[in-house]
């Protein structure tokens, strides 16, 4: 009998953010108020959450194919990059 009723586990949701929810703290602080590329805000997130360069890269892009972030361009040194902004 004792292996047909078995407790069952709760499942709890987890407190742990993706690399997209901090990106989203970071946009709802109005970090993204002015352009910002993928190199900058790999460093602004360096603190928090670690990751390479390349996954913020793509996590930025795919807010922005979602309309969670507007794509633009910024000029740094005389060469064009892609930033994002909000």
């Amino acid at each position: 009998e004792s292996l047909l009723n078995k407790p069952r586990k709760l499942k709890t949701k987890s407190t742990k953010q993706s690399l997209s929810d901090h990106l989203k703290e970071l946009r709802d602080e109005s970090f993204f108020s002015q352009s910002k590329t993928a190199e900058e805000t790999h460093k602004k997130l360096s603190g928090k959450y670690t990751c390479d360069l390349n996954r913020v890269a793509m996590a930025l892009l795919r807010l922005a194919t979602r309309g969670q972030l507007r794509k633009t361009s910024k000029m740094i040194s005389g060469k064009k990059y892609k930033a994002y902004v909000w």
